[in-house]
């Protein structure tokens, strides 16, 4: 078992050092949740990356995520971007809600025509299992107007009677919060170079920039327009619908098949060990391996 343990660890670095030397860039790779104790298993990866002695200030990030907190998003950005100057995403199939918020803190974002990303719904783990936070909402919603009308059903009213008041506030401000992020991240980064607007050559102003972060935030956060948690948007949609500039990962051959290439084997040894997620650096050292690829559950 040590010897294909071994086999997959030199296949991984082999792949990951390969993508590094083209892309003159740190990596780092995030298969799974957006949970609490990520912060924590990055933090020392990244700073780990920093040590050796080019001490490289672009950093590659290759996201896979359903989603999940928002808050510790924020807190891997506030490490990163401390030790960063340029972040660039790549996203090989989703990053869904909190994983938007996250892929948004990016100066560029990779995809290609069948990658994803979500609205920014922040789930939590309640039960055992991840549920959206906006549906818990927008029903909460729905049930008071009824209330309010005399129109609730004797079966809506056992349903609302079982909603955690608290829970929904909690619900409440990771909504608004993964709004304020997007408005603080997208004028900072992603549209840090956006001199000039495409059609008009008009100057852009940091009041453009701004109103544009408002816009696709408040966007990604409407659940009308996307109508379910799960939905995902593609590269053509966030670039004509949102105004969201998206880098076509198909358009660089030899990047597009190093990060499938990568992307597929991760994704069997997800599946085939049955780890929850899935953490690895560039500079990766074995001895560091302790908890950060799988091991932990809640």
């Amino acid at each position: 078992m040590l010897e294909i343990k071994d086999f997959v660890d030199d296949m991984l670095e082999f792949q990951l050092n390969q993508l590094a030397s083209y892309r003159k860039t740190d990596i780092m790779v995030i298969y799974g949740p957006m949970h609490h104790y990520l912060p924590e298993l990055v933090k020392p990866r990244i700073e780990a990356m920093q040590r050796k002695v080019e001490n490289n200030k672009t950093l590659t990030i290759i996201l896979d995520t359903e989603g999940g907190l928002v808050d510790p998003v924020e807190r891997m950005v506030r490490i990163i971007r401390h030790h960063y100057e340029v972040v660039d995403f790549i996203i090989p199939d989703q990053a869904m809600s909190a994983g938007t918020v996250f892929a948004l803190s990016a100066d560029n974002i990779y995809m290609d025509y069948n990658s994803q990303l979500g609205p920014i719904d922040p789930q939590f783990f309640i039960d055992d299992k991840w549920v959206p936070g906006l549906s818990y909402l927008e029903t909460f919603k729905e049930l008071s107007e009824k209330s309010v009308d005399g129109t609730l059903t004797p079966l809506e009213y056992a349903l609302a009677k079982k909603l955690d008041l608290a829970q929904l506030e909690q619900f409440e401000q990771a909504r608004e919060h993964s709004v304020e992020l997007l408005e603080k991240w997208l004028p900072a980064y992603k549209f840090r170079n956006w001199n000039k607007t495409e059609s008009t050559e008009k100057k852009v102003t940091p009041e453009m920039k701004q109103n544009q972060a408002t816009f696709i935030a408040t966007e990604l956060n409407n659940r009308d327009k996307w109508h379910s948690h799960s939905r995902g948007i593609p590269m053509d949609v966030l670039q004509t619908q949102l105004g969201l500039k998206i880098n076509d990962l198909s358009e660089d051959r030899q990047l597009h098949y190093g990060v499938e290439q990568l992307h597929g084997f991760i994704i069997d040894l997800i599946r085939t060990e049955k780890r929850p997620f899935f953490l690895r650096t560039t500079h990766y050292k074995r001895s560091e391996d302790s908890n950060d690829e799988g091991q932990r559950t809640t």
